[in-house]
């Protein structure tokens, strides 16, 4: 089922000429896990920035179950619909590996008790098991911060992922978790997950694979 569609999408930062983003459409599904590649400077970051609301098209429409994103609440959007995996994982440093999820949970309004156990099962769903959800963010590998950055991100109960590089940091071990993850919510929670990264061997196991080249055309 198509859940997010791009109708010639275009983008140019500020003062400038360039289109960083060209007439680009496509259509996104549930159940599917796709991967965008392409080399420095051809938009894909920007693209991730203009499907997760944070940026908008100079031209052009993204529409979410149907609806353009400019035209309806761009918070609510962001903050229950689209869940957002950075490669420096984006953590609160300070706080809990649970603490993080409750406060995400919070936010999207599922009003949660600190620490509950819903909490606690999201987290191991992603290999995070009790004793290190209580630990501090800074407490944790690299990979254990991107599981939990994970965890956030479905913790809003958001229908569509994106991950911007996700496993730009992490060995070959933890990469080939890392997608197992991301696979896992795609098929078995019927998830829209969209990984933008450089690796071949995570676009190798994408369902679908989306080149962009040059200007992004």
């Amino acid at each position: 089922m198509e859940i997010l569609k791009l109708e010639h999408v275009c983008y140019q930062y500020d003062n400038t000429e360039h289109m960083v983003i060209n007439d680009v459409s496509y259509s996104f599904g549930n159940g599917k896990l796709y991967c965008i590649t392409g080399g420095s400077g051809v938009g894909k970051s920007t693209l991730i920035s203009l499907i997760a609301g944070l940026d908008i098209p100079v031209s052009g429409k993204i529409l979410f179950e149907g609806n353009d994103i400019t035209k309806i609440n761009r918070d609510m959007y962001r903050s229950q619909k689209v869940g957002v995996i950075f490669q420096s994982y984006n953590l609160l440093q300070n706080v809990t590996a649970a603490e993080n999820i409750t406060l995400s949970m919070n936010i999207s309004g599922q009003h949660v008790k600190s620490n509950s156990q819903p909490v606690y099962d999201l987290l191991e769903r992603v290999g995070i098991d009790k004793n290190k959800a209580d630990r501090k963010i800074l407490k944790l590998s690299g990979g254990e911060q991107q599981r939990v950055a994970i965890a956030r991100a479905v913790s809003s109960g958001a229908s569509v992922l994106i991950a911007d590089e996700p496993t730009g940091n992490l060995d070959s071990e933890n990469e080939t978790k890392i997608m197992d993850i991301f696979l896992r919510i795609a098929h078995e929670d019927n998830k829209c997950v969209i990984v933008v990264t450089h690796s071949e061997q995570v676009a190798g196991r994408a369902d679908v694979v989306i080149k962009m080249e040059g200007e992004a055309h």
